[in-house]
């Protein structure tokens, strides 16, 4: 009994501390910009109110800990807008949003924009 206890400790502690470690200005600066660009997509593609402004909060919290110049961040918002429009179909009927905006940070758009802003 003990033991079990002990490890559901660990299990609900270990993340915790991961989550300490795991802070923005310790991200490099290209997982910087995508979470940026993943932020704004998710905050233009949905319809709720408060998740829009949560993904908007959060984008402005990545925009401070980068070193790129606003020029990448003007083309990654235009980005950011093409993918958050996208009309992805599945298996199963309804929205993609969220499917487009996660793909966004490995479209080759995203990393010739963030190639050519940071040397």
């Amino acid at each position: 009994m003990k033991t079990t206890h002990i490890a559901l400790a660990l299990l609900l502690v270990s993340p915790m501390l991961l989550a300490e470690d795991i802070k923005i200005e310790n991200l490099p600066q290209s997982e910087i910009y995508e979470n940026w660009l993943i932020s704004r997509c998710i905050g233009k593609s949905t319809d709720s109110e408060k998740t829009k402004q949560d993904a908007f909060r959060s984008a402005s919290a990545y925009l401070e800990f980068s070193k790129l110049p606003m020029d990448a961040f003007e083309q990654g918002e235009k980005l950011a807008e093409q993918y958050a429009n996208k009309n992805s179909q599945g298996s199963v009927k309804g929205s993609y949003h969220t499917l487009d905006c996660l793909s966004l940070q490995s479209s080759s758009e995203a990393k010739a924009i963030f190639e050519r802003y940071s040397n």
